[in-house]
This record gives structure tokens, C-alpha cells and sequence, in this order.
């Protein structure tokens, strides 16, 4: 404490800053409160906060108690889902004004400035919060002005006064309470509160010429009392109310309660402008058997981008050579974890971001130990694309590529590079990059006859495992050197034992950013997979990837399978949209789409209710992902199979962030690799086998078909340690 205050000489008075004055100012009776001030102001704070519980109560039982009166005494089918439409409007409004009023806003201004901002609860925010008026200010003006409330939406159905002898002929009739105070105290000011009629109440109707005019346009009235309104009324009616409530309002056919394979939501031509603009958006999962350089090759990459500075480097170097590992310092850069620092190995899913000439990338550094297969699936899943690191040093690739068939191996185990291809193609990553490294070590250094010995043995087996090679790319690189990284290595100091005189391709740089843009599935429904959930404040912290559909600030959501319903306060991105023109969208930054990595605030649910794993989906409940504990589905079971499947085998389903304990309890098909015909009811299931079957999960999860949803469509099963088979989901029972 004495580096920040010389205090050894100093005295009481001087260190508090003593002063005379302040002794009259604390001990003069006139300056304080009195103990009866003290409990009128803390019984006036209690009555108010009453008051507004009260308030919020009331608004609820008024929306709960709504009722239509129909205009005929018999109800038909489309009369009735017009009456709980318009019931499931209110109650939204009513929602939706509480959570203005929990962000510290009365219930009068929350009302208001939502009907200004057509209901939106974030205009409705940034609206309060721009007056920057002080809440002795508020109370002041609310005093002198009378503030307008809106009237909730007003019921269809009304039709033509009997008699015309007061308002006229084909005057309609304003609802029952228009025009008369909320509130009965005679101490109110005339005109204070009293509840306005929506525009046109009062007014006669047009004649049958008029309703194709602009203004009357959607207006239709009745010509007999027995008639029912038109939904047009309703629409009318709602036509200030947010988008959620727009769709409530208008669910009045058979065909709109069916489930629905694309999502209500419309997007803006502002919005799709934005989409055109900004660069495409990847997540890059790096595969790689252990030990073959995946972390520290990451860490290069993100010091030679600017991502980290080179003084944290520093750091890592001197705490790393400290304990003996002088080695794994740009590895640090990805494993964070300290049990990951001391072992040396990766055992956790590791997320940075980049951002190249096309794309926006987020990278996903996956565990190379047979002990974490489980997360490399969750990273893998996850993924559009991926880098495969191959150790070209002596022996490496051989560890990882091979069969073991020595005595002091598992026969028939297969090695990381290779079950990492065949769970990587699985799970959705159809464009690779080969990152041939370690080079530098390779007999002799920087062997041109080592880089083809291995590319030369990959191909095929990429190939037969469903890759594309015209999206297959190979890098010759040394991740802790960095040569061939960013800078092509006939740049770099002359050297002439180095790739220069044989490679004249690519960097890693350049070939990642010549990834083509995946494919996004925006109009479908919305799909989130929560990866972390953390508290902040009073809101609740889901992070995940969007895996299709989109979803904006505001918007009410599902949390699956347990179904609990909760608001989207706030949207934030790992890494932000960029776009070619510079300029950032406000819609855009507010909404997340398929592709984004994204962290959602949201408000009305409880911690305890949301886990990794679980799906978050659109708040209607016919867009929402099934909840099955049986499915059909088609497997590729891996070569060298120890074991053979037969019905009845025990496997854990790994799907995204889920393991799922599962039985199959019926092998239906097999494909015959003689004719390429199917083989009934299979007994047995060995290496190599494309099957259909049928698989009992031992609890119910979010699955889809996969030509609906391909990441809730896609799992890996695995048995003892081992991976046996990859499939897709083709029905669900």
C-alpha cells in the first residue's frame, strides 16, 4: 500500500481529509431526516411498488377474462380461432409490457412507447432510453399531461346499430367501457385516462365501391346480422402489434395448425441486402492425430493474423520454458485450460476467431486423444469445414493412419487421422485441407518425396470416404517455424533447404480462404444447439450455433426438450458480420442467422432449466423439433469392426453435444457389395456395411429427418471406446 500513498507520516485528520466544517453540517438537526420522514418515505416506496404489482396483476386478469362475443349465437370452427387468437394477442401485449416495465420503466411508459414502436421490445427500450429524462422529471410532467395509453385491440365482430336514430345509419358500435376513465377516483382530473377508441369507431360504413380504395383497403363490413366478420377486421385491428402477434391473429385455417417446414418469420429487403454484403461465415474444425502439432498450428496462425499479440507469446515462452515445455507456448494460445498445460494435451473444444479476405471463420480446435473422441464429435459436428493435420516426422503419420497389428497395440484399432476422416465426412464437413506438418523434422528436411508418400496415401482413402478431391486441398507447412503459414516460403530468408524449390501452391492462409460459402437455411425454422450456458446479471447466457432459420432481439423462444418459453433480450456475436462496404447493419447485428456463433441474453427462464445439449427453437409450437426415442436410420459401420452389430447391441449415440445411451433393436437391410442389391433382416453387421435399422434411444431428444435438419439428422455410435458406425436419421417412429 505505501508504492501508492506516502502514509508513514501522516495523521488521521490528514489521511480522511478532516475538515471543522463537516462536524456542523453531520451534527446540525436541521440537515436530517426525521424518524417519522423516514417511515413515511419508506411506507410511500412500498405503497408504490404494491401499486405496480397490482397494476401488472390487473392487465393479466384483464387478458386472461377477455372473451369475443360472436355475432351469430352459433359458433363455427374459424369463429372460435379468431376468439383465441385474438385472447393469445393481448396476453403477448401484456407480456410484453411487463418486461419493459422489469427493465426499471412504469407500466404507463412502457405501454406507450411500445404502441409507438408497433410493439417492439427493443425499439421500445432504445426509445425510453434516448429521453434521458430523470425520474423527478417524469413525475413532474406526469402531473401537468395527460398521457396517452393505448387501448388494447379492439374485438372484431361488432356489426350496425339497430337503430339509427342517434348516430345515424350503418354507424358501428364502439365496445363496451370506450371513453370511460380506468379509474373511479373523484380526485382525477376530466379528462385524465380516459381509454380512446381505435380510428374508425363511430364513423358509417363505405359503400361496396369503396372497399377496393387504398384507404379502405382490408376493410370489409357485413350486410346481414347473421354474418360473421372477416379475418381481414382482425388484421386490421392488429396491424400495429409485432410480427408474433400478427401470426396469432391470422391462424385461422386447417392448413395453418399442420406442421410447417419453413419458418413465418419475413425477412426485410434491408436484411437480405446485408446477407449479400457481408462475407461468408465458417466454422473450421482442425482433426489431426495427437501429437501432431493441431494447437500449436493454430496459435501460429493467430499470431501471424494479428489475432494475439506477440508480447502474450512472450509470456507463454517464459512460463512455458520455466516448467520444461519452451515447445508448447503457441500451443497456449489455444488450450487456456491449466490441466491442458500440464499434460500437453488438448482435451476440450478450444473456439478463437479469424476473419480472412471471403470469410468470417470461427475455428475449432478439436482433441486429438482417443480419450476425447466425444468432443472432436461435438467439433466436428459443428463444422462446415476442416483442416486435417498430418505429422510428416518420422513415424507419426504411420501412428496415426495405420492399423495397429503389433503385439503391444489393440488389433485392429484404428488410428486417430483416420477415424478423424471418417467421423469428420459423417458429421457434415465436406471441404479439407491437408496441413502436411512438421516437414522440418521429416528425414531429410523439408522431403518432397515424404510430402507425396503422403498425399499419395490419402487420397484414396479420402475419396472412399465420400470427399470430394476437388475440395480437398494439401499444404506443406511447419506450425511451430511458421513457414508457409501466411508468408509462401520463397519469401522467407533465402533458405534453401526449405519448400521453395519444390511447392510453388498455396499458403494455409490462401487455401482457407479459398473455402467456398456454405449453403445456409434461412427460411427454415429456427434451430440454436447450446454449447455453454452461463448467468449475467438477472439474464440467462445460451451460446451455441445457429444451424439454421433466424432469430432477432426480442423474439420469444422454446428451450427443448423441456419446453420452457423465454424472451431474447439481447444478441452478441463471437465475431461480428463483416461487410464489404464497411458499414454495419443494425438489423443485422440484431439478429441471428444460420452460421453465426452467437450468444443470446435471455429473459424468464431459470438456469437450471437450460443444459448443454439442448435445443433452442421457435416459440410456435408446430415449428418446434419432435421429441422421439425411436428412429430409422442408415449407417456406414466402420472397417476393421472387432466386434460385429447384431440386434441388441448396446451403443451410445453421440449427436452434437448429446451422448444418449441406445439399443438397436432391429437390423432391417444391408447393402450387398457383390451387386449393390439389399440383403433382408441381416443377422449380423460387419465391417465396412452400409445397414438400415431401427434404434431405441433410452430417453426422448430433439431429432429431425435429415433432408429437415441436418445437424439434428446426423450421429455417430460408438461401443467400448471404439466408433462402429456414422449415420443419418430417415424417419422417426
Amino acid at each position: 500500500m505505501s508504492r501508492h500513498r506516502d502514509i508513514r507520516n501522516l495523521s488521521v485528520d490528514d489521511y480522511y481529509d478532516y475538515d471543522e466544517e463537516d462536524d456542523d453540517y453531520y451534527y446540525d438537526e436541521d440537515n436530517q431526516y426525521t424518524e417519522e420522514e423516514n417511515r413515511a418515505y419508506y411506507e410511500e416506496q412500498q405503497r408504490l411498488e404494491e401499486q405496480r404489482k397490482q397494476q401488472q396483476e390487473e392487465r393479466r386478469r384483464k387478458a386472461a377474462s377477455l372473451t369475443i362475443k360472436p355475432v351469430i349465437k352459433s359458433k363455427g370452427k374459424a369463429k372460435m380461432k379468431t376468439e383465441e387468437a385474438q385472447v393469445k394477442v393481448n396476453k403477448e401485449q401484456v407480456e410484453k409490457e411487463d418486461l419493459v416495465v422489469s427493465m426499471g420503466f412504469t407500466a404507463e411508459q412502457a405501454r406507450a412507447s411500445l404502441a409507438r414502436n408497433e410493439w417492439d421490445v427493443q425499439r421500445a427500450i432504445n426509445d425510453l432510453l434516448q429521453t434521458n429524462e430523470s425520474a423527478e422529471g417524469d413525475t413532474e410532467r406526469s402531473s401537468n399531461k395527460t398521457l396517452y395509453i393505448a387501448p388494447p385491440a379492439p374485438p372484431p365482430g361488432f356489426t350496425k346499430q339497430k337503430s339509427t336514430a342517434e348516430v345515424g345509419k350503418g354507424v358501428m358500435k364502439a365496445p363496451a367501457g370506450w371513453g370511460k376513465p380506468e379509474t373511479t377516483s373523484v380526485n382525477t382530473e376530466k379528462n385524465k385516462n380516459v381509454m380512446k377508441p381505435p380510428p374508425g369507431w363511430g364513423k358509417p360504413e363505405t359503400s361496396s365501391s369503396d372497399v377496393n380504395t387504398e384507404k379502405n383497403k382490408n376493410v370489409t363490413f357485413t350486410k346481414d346480422k347473421k354474418q360473421t366478420s372477416k379475418v381481414n377486421d382482425v388484421q386490421k385491428t392488429v396491424k400495429a402489434l409485432s410480427k408474433t402477434a400478427i401470426k396469432a391473429a391470422t391462424v385461422t385455417s386447417k392448413e395453418s395448425l399442420k406442421t410447417s417446414s419453413t419458418s413465418k418469420k419475413k425477412i426485410s429487403k434491408e436484411l437480405k441486402q446485408s446477407i449479400k454484403d457481408q462475407k461468408s461465415r465458417l466454422s473450421m474444425v482442425v482433426l489431426g492425430h495427437v501429437d501432431a502439432g493441431k494447437s500449436t498450428l493454430m496459435g501460429q496462425l493467430l499470431v501471424q493474423l494479428g489475432v494475439v499479440q506477440k508480447r502474450i507469446v512472450t509470456k507463454y515462452q517464459k512460463q512455458a520454458t520455466e516448467i520444461g515445455k519452451s515447445s508448447f507456448a503457441l500451443a497456449w494460445i489455444m488450450d487456456e485450460d491449466e490441466s491442458e498445460r500440464e499434460r500437453g494435451v488438448t482435451i476440450d473444444i478450444a473456439t478463437k476467431h479469424i476473419s480472412t479476405q471471403n470469410h468470417d471463420i470461427t475455428i475449432l480446435d478439436a482433441p486429438g486423444h482417443a480419450d476425447y473422441v466425444p468432443a472432436m464429435i461435438t467439433g466436428a459436428a459443428s463444422a462446415d469445414v476442416g483442416i486435417l493435420v498430418i505429422a510428416a516426422s518420422p513415424g507419426e503419420f504411420e501412428s496415426g493412419f495405420d492399423y495397429s497389428t503389433s503385439s503391444g497395440g489393440i488389433k485392429g484399432h484404428v488410428g486417430q487421422t483416420r477415424e478423424h476422416i471418417i467421423l469428420s465426412r459423417g458429421l457434415g464437413v465436406s471441404q479439407l485441407i491437408v496441413a502436411v506438418n512438421k516437414l522440418d523434422a521429416a528425414e531429410p528436411c523439408w522431403s518432397q518425396h515424404r510430402f507425396d508418400e503422403i498425399k499419395g496415401r490419402l487420397r484414396p482413402f479420402l475419396k472412399s470416404n465420400g470427399f470430394d478431391m476437388k475440395r480437398v486441398q494439401f499444404v506443406p507447412i511447419s506450425g511451430l517455424s511458421g513457414v508457409n503459414v501466411k508468408v509462401p516460403p520463397n519469401n522467407q530468408d533465402g533458405n534453401s533447404t526449405g519448400p521453395a524449390s519444390w511447392y510453388k501452391g498455396q499458403t494455409l492462409v490462401n487455401a482457407i480462404d479459398k473455402f467456398e460459402p456454405s449453403k445456409r437455411n434461412i427460411e427454415k425454422p429456427f434451430r440454436l444447439v447450446v454449447s455453454d450456458v452461463y448467468s449475467e446479471g438477472k439474464f440467462v447466457v445460451a451460446k451455441g450455433k445457429v444451424v439454421q432459420g433466424l432469430i432477432s432481439m426480442g423474439d420469444k423462444i422454446a428451450v427443448l426438450p423441456f419446453g420452457d418459453e423465454a424472451t431474447v433480450i439481447r444478441i452478441e456475436y463471437g465475431i461480428p458480420p463483416s461487410m464489404s462496404n464497411n458499414k454495419l447493419d443494425g438489423e443485422r447485428l440484431s439478429t441471428g442467422m444460420a452460421g453465426d456463433a452467437v450468444e443470446m441474453y435471455l429473459n424468464g427462464i431459470d438456469i437450471a432449466r437450460i443444459n448443454v445439449g439442448n435445443i433452442i427453437s421457435d416459440f410456435d409450437s408446430n415449428l418446434r423439433p419432435k421429441l422421439k426415442k425411436k428412429l430409422k436410420a442408415r449407417i456406414l459401420v466402420m472397417d476393421r469392426l472387432t466386434v460385429p452389430i447384431i440386434q441388441g447391441s448396446q451403443v451410445l449415440l453421440h449427436m452434437h453435444s448429446l451422448d444418449v445411451p441406445a439399443v438397436i433393436t432391429k437390423i432391417i437391410s444391408k447393402s450387398n457389395k457383390k451387386d449393390g442389391g439389399l440383403i433382408d433382416k441381416p443377422r449380423v453387421l460387419t465391417g465396412g456395411s452400409n445397414a438400415t435399422v431401427e434404434i431405441k434411444l433410452n430417453e426422448k431428444i430433439c431429432l429431425e429427418q435429415y433432408n429437415e435438419c441436418r445437424a439434428l439428422g446426423r450421429f455417430a455410435l460408438r461401443r467400448g471406446g471404439d466408433t462402429v458406425a456414422v449415420g443419418i436419421v430417415e424417419s422417426l417412429s
